[in-house]
């Protein structure tokens, strides 16, 4: 954050807060409290009217025209910022806080007073998504922003990747998208080692660099239709899955939506028949053996056979 942008966040939080120190700024901007004492001095010599009350205040609010937001408004774009990925595991985490102080700092004095109402009574917080990641991939922000910049100047990049299958290999890859799927990060674009559009963890990437090398991106290439009929992230082609489902996960199944092509039929006896359409078949593999024995996969014999061997296999580990 260069000086500049530091200078206008404070005036935002302190239009936005109550009594913040010099600690909580230093905390917010991730900066000094000396260096947050020295912007103080300059934002006073530049005439901004700040005052120390028990934590530092602004003595003016004339700086933008309130947001027309109502609470409902408000406290779901809080919802989709705070508990977006952007926000939790990304280098775009500090521009996701920023975009939530600016618009903290032009609310209707009407919607603050709600908003202190709802704290004074234990509920900061009244919604929350907790979206999960496995990696903390704040750590991988040039990776991030040069991704992002071959993607818009359709660009190949050079990379050193490590699969899970083929082990560390070079690779040309010419980036199309850039997703979070499931726990973590991925970017998807034509592989040249491989001559066929892969998808890429970012987190696996070794070493990564940008090419002077420009290339033309499929035309008809969309990221919804790559991953259409996907249990997650994987491809493959796709597989007829038709599995039984008896007990407590009956109820779990009809809780809500699993995939979008799912088809539910409920049986007399209480068990139910749940058909999907997926391609590659592992992910949901590990997903019908969270059920254990309230699942039985019934077709295609292939993925029946399977868990008939992962099944013996267990076994043979804890007799």
């Amino acid at each position: 954050m260069s000086k500049y942008d530091r200078l206008l966040y404070i005036l935002n939080l302190l239009r936005s807060r109550n009594k913040l120190r010099a600690s909580d700024l230093a905390k917010e901007c991730e900066v000094s409290e000396r260096t947050i004492y020295q912007d103080i001095i300059d934002l006073s010599s530049a005439n901004i009217p700040i005052y120390f009350d028990d934590g530092y205040k602004l003595l003016t609010d004339a700086f933008l025209p309130p947001l027309n937001f109502d609470l409902d408004d408000y406290l779901t774009l809080k919802l989709a910022l705070e508990s977006s990925p952007l926000s939790q595991q990304s280098p775009l985490k500090r521009s996701a806080k920023r975009v939530l102080t600016k618009i903290d700092t032009n609310l209707s004095s009407g919607l603050k007073a709600k908003l202190s109402e709802i704290s004074a009574e234990g509920e900061k917080e009244p919604v929350k998504i907790d979206v999960k990641s496995t990696s903390d991939f704040s750590k991988f922000s040039l990776w991030f922003n040069l991704i992002e910049q071959a993607i818009l100047h359709n660009m190949t990049i050079k990379l050193s990747y490590e699969s899970l299958d083929s082990g560390e290999t070079i690779r040309e890859v010419d980036p199309y998208g850039l997703i979070f799927r499931r726990h973590a990060w991925y970017f998807i674009g034509f592989c040249h080692l491989r001559q066929k559009i892969r998808i890429f963890r970012i987190n696996r990437i070794k070493k990564i660099s940008l090419l002077n090398k420009t290339f033309e991106r499929e035309k008809d290439f969309s990221v919804t239709e790559f991953f259409k009929d996907s249990w997650e992230i994987y491809q493959g082609e796709p597989t007829e899955v038709e599995i039984k489902f008896k007990g407590k996960a009956v109820k779990v199944i009809e809780s809500g939506i699993h995939h979008p092509s799912e088809k539910i039929e409920k049986l007399d006896d209480g068990s139910l028949i749940y058909k999907v359409k997926v391609r590659e078949t592992e992910e949901i593999l590990r997903w019908i053996l969270g059920f254990k024995d309230e699942a039985e996969v019934l077709r295609p014999e292939k993925l029946r056979e399977e868990i008939k061997q992962i099944s013996e296999k267990l076994s043979r580990v804890y007799t």
